[in-house]
Order: structure tokens, then C-alpha cells, then sequence
């Protein structure tokens, strides 16, 4: 996989397996549509994602939102893919067995785009 053929999907999914057994926020989106408008307004470079180019963000509300990462977070929790074993929804953490699924060969210049945007996401994300 490079960084010319990565969609927002499979960019979620290596960086959830690069995060690991962390749980994660998930009731407050906030800090999710953060680190992606980082991403998106990061200086260009060959292995920056192309998919952030057309990521669209509402500015609407107190913080840059895309409606395509919340429906992505949201399809991967209704499908199992993360659990999310507390009662109020707040926290998540991947399923271990879909992401085993997950795992592929990245592009070296695009693993080390992901292991850098999963520094910033164990930061901000991390509950």
C-alpha cells in the first residue's frame, strides 16, 4: 500500500493497528477531527496521504469536523471492528482479531507517515 492508493478507511484502520491495545476517545470526536485537519494542512511531502487532499471539513462548530471520518469511526464501532465495552460509549479500543485482518505492507516512506501521525494520536487520543 502507498500513499497514492490509501484511502481514509485503510489510513483509520494502519493507524489503529499502530496505536495497538490503547483505549481511545470516542464519545468526544474533538480530538479525532483535530489530528486529521493537522494532517490534511501538514506541509505537502511524497508520502503524505492523497486522500487528505479532498478530505472535506465543516467549520461550523467550535473545531474543524469531517463528516466522513465521524461516519467512518461510527461504521467501524457498529460493525465490531472497535470495541467499546463501557457502558457510555467514551472509550474504544481496536478488536485484536480484525485487526490481525488488517495488517499489511505499507510503502516505507508511508509507515513512517502513519508511525508519526500515531505519535501525535497516542498523545491527543489516549484516554
Amino acid at each position: 500500500m502507498n500513499s497514492a492508493n490509501l484511502t481514509l478507511g485503510d489510513f483509520v484502520q494502519q493507524l489503529l493497528l499502530q496505536l495497538g491495545n490503547r483505549e481511545l476517545r470516542f464519545k468526544d470526536e474533538r480530538p479525532w477531527h483535530e489530528l486529521f485537519y493537522q494532517l490534511k494542512t501538514a506541509p505537502e511531502s511524497d508520502n503524505k496521504p492523497r486522500f487528505l487532499k479532498d478530505l472535506f471539513f465543516d467549520w461550523n462548530g467550535e473545531y474543524p469536523k469531517s463528516q466522513e471520518l465521524s461516519e467512518y469511526l461510527h461504521g467501524l464501532h457498529w460493525t465490531g471492528c472497535i470495541d467499546a465495552a463501557n457502558p457510555t460509549y467514551d472509550r474504544i479500543k481496536l478488536n485484536q482479531k480484525v485487526g490481525d485482518l488488517w495488517r499489511t505492507e505499507l510503502e516505507p516512506g508511508l509507515a513512517t507517515f502513519i508511525a508519526g501521525a500515531a505519535e501525535v494520536a497516542a498523545r491527543d487520543l489516549a484516554v
